[in-house]
């Protein structure tokens, strides 16, 4: 996994460096990336129950111009289930809006997003009559649904018109109608995206 992730950077950071070199920039709309997803351990059942895999990401620029841009867009993260508690893995859906400012005068430039994950597993349980002749032990499921506001702040660094790499942090404090209390789980992503 490591070598394919490696050799789609190389080729990736190939591409984008052989184009044409202009003074005209290109003004783009669209940004896609893939993303590395790590899920901090942070002693709840989604920061232990799951590793962190891999992500997408879309976005649109609502507003540009030189200083800052508006993007809305959609994040899907994927998480594989580790056993503990929820046994399925995860797909978490953020739509979010956020704003990217070119304070560096460069090809760095922070950006600050806020939006709404959500997402749902399957809960398998048994429950039973603990008769010592009769035991009937009965295996039932029931959908847990999560969901919660993201603050996601980060750093794109534009390689050039078509090509960004991008780290970033999320925080994302789950709330379920099932559970009581808040899990407060953060994600460190680290990837690649085009820009079109």
């Amino acid at each position: 996994m490591k070598k394919i992730a490696f050799g789609l950077l190389v080729l990736l950071g190939n591409v984008s460096l052989a184009q044409e070199n202009t003074d005209v920039k290109k003004e783009t709309k669209f940004q896609v990336g893939v993303h590395y997803v790590g899920n901090l351990r942070n002693e709840n059942i989604i920061s232990d129950g799951f590793n962190g895999i891999v992500g997408i990401s879309a976005n649109y620029a609502i507003y540009q111009n030189e200083m800052i841009s508006i993007f809305g867009g959609l994040n899907i993260d994927y998480l594989q289930s580790r056993d503990l508690f929820l046994q399925n893995d995860i797909l978490i859906w953020n739509p979010n809006a956020s704003i990217e400012v070119d304070v560096f005068k460069g090809k760095l430039k922070p950006f600050f997003g806020i939006g709404y994950a959500f997402f749902s597993n399957d809960f398998k349980f048994e429950t039973g009559v603990f008769e010592p002749m009769d035991p009937a032990i009965t295996t039932r499921e029931k959908k847990l649904n999560f969901n919660g506001l993201t603050i996601n702040p980060g750093l794109k660094y534009h390689v050039s018109d078509l090509f960004f790499i991008e780290g970033s942090y999320k925080y994302f404090p789950i709330n379920s109608n099932d559970f009581d209390g808040t899990a407060n789980t953060h994600f460190i992503n680290l990837g690649l995206g085009f820009k079109f």
